[in-house]
């Protein structure tokens, strides 16, 4: 909890939102201006009058909370609303307490006529919801994490992104695998990052029409923005699953496995990282966490540093993409100098097998 004064900004209950809209905060809790002056005041002259009010007492909620739930439902939900609501509930209710004592000792040492009693009684009655609960609460979600498949699409969305990434990457490389030792090496390097490029364009348009269909978004510009962002996403991934996959063989996909999960354990799927233990902290470093805080951001407009997640993927994209080629070229060549010395050999052995079976003849 960080306690600001009202002229920190400007007086103005607005411009408090600003905090949660540029992520320096979970949520803003505002009290309102003169709020306990208001509702002491309206107790006292309900005390002193000696006519029914005619109009009950009103005022637009003393407390208002803005928060984001865009930015992590599970967080916000669970471990930022509920200590606020707590803490509030608490307040209200000491603040209601000592108004009814004020209320009830100062009516009874008023005026004894029967006909005022009764006045101040009615009175009372038309303020009952101010004795119970003076400080109530609003609460205003400025970026909702709604619909759910928003939810979806920026949990396991991305993961099955992945899958099918895996799955196709895997695909073609066993494809080309039969082809190496036949094709030049620089023809096997250019197919490979065209076919990347090519796949993770088709996985990311797809995929990208069905949620800003199920999302009701029909804004061209964010489609745009929301494609290319998992396009890039797709690429990332892809690129991954080649480093480890053609430099690793068959023990790749362990250690593959094992990066994934640490990837998850740090990407923000639910609990933030701020609030997480300092070991899972490393997820900052991760692609999945910008993937993941870039996709709620289009969605749902809540806070995250776009242009530093855009920034890591595509450090990510070349630079593994420039160690996946180098290494590419070696293991090819090697797989093809590898190639060209069994077939010289089998070129040899059938040789020397005609000779020994014309000297024989």
């Amino acid at each position: 909890w960080h306690y600001k004064d009202s002229s920190d900004y400007n007086n103005n209950v607005d411009e408090t939102k600003y905090d949660v809209e540029h992520g320096k905060s979970w949520a803003v809790v505002v009290l309102r201006q003169n709020t306990t002056r208001l509702i002491n005041e309206t107790v006292f002259t309900l005390i002193n009058t000696s006519r029914t009010l005619t109009s009950p007492f009103t005022i637009v909620s003393p407390i208002v909370v803005f928060y984001a739930d865009g930015r992590n439902s599970f967080t916000v939900n669970n471990y930022v609303l509920p200590p606020i609501r707590s803490a509030i509930a608490i307040a209200s209710a000491q603040y209601g307490q000592m108004l009814r004592s004020t209320l009830v000792q100062n009516l009874s040492s008023s005026s004894d006529s029967s006909s005022n009693r009764s006045v101040q009684l009615l009175n009372t009655f038309q303020i009952g919801s101010l004795l119970v609960d003076p400080l109530s609460a609003q609460y205003q979600n400025l970026h909702p994490n709604a619909p759910f498949v928003g939810q979806l699409a920026t949990t396991l969305g991305y993961i099955y992104i992945y899958l099918i990434s895996a799955m196709v990457v895997g695909g073609a490389i066993k494809f080309l695998s039969q082809y190496v030792p036949k094709v030049h090496w620089v023809d096997v390097i250019v197919f490979r990052v065209f076919n990347g490029f090519f796949q993770a364009f088709i996985i990311s348009l797809i995929y990208s029409l069905i949620v800003l269909w199920l999302f009701g978004i029909h804004s061209g510009s964010l489609f745009m923005r929301y494609w290319m962002f998992n396009w890039l996403s797709s690429m990332v991934f892809g690129i991954i699953i080649v480093l480890f996959t053609t430099n690793l063989g068959p023990f790749g996909n362990s250690i593959l496995t094992i990066f994934i999960m640490l990837m998850l354990a740090g990407s923000t799927l639910q609990l933030a990282l701020e609030l997480s233990h300092p070991f899972y902290r490393y997820g900052y470093g991760l692609p999945l966490y910008h993937i993941i805080n870039g996709g709620r951001h289009l969605l749902f407009n809540s806070y995250s540093n776009f242009g530093l997640n855009v920034g890591v993927l595509l450090a990510y994209f070349f630079s593994m993409w420039l160690i996946a080629s180098v290494t590419s070229v070696f293991w090819i060549k090697r797989q093809q100098k590898k190639a060209a010395q069994q077939s010289q050999q089998a070129k040899t052995e059938k040789k020397e097998q005609k000779i020994t079976t014309v000297v024989r003849r």
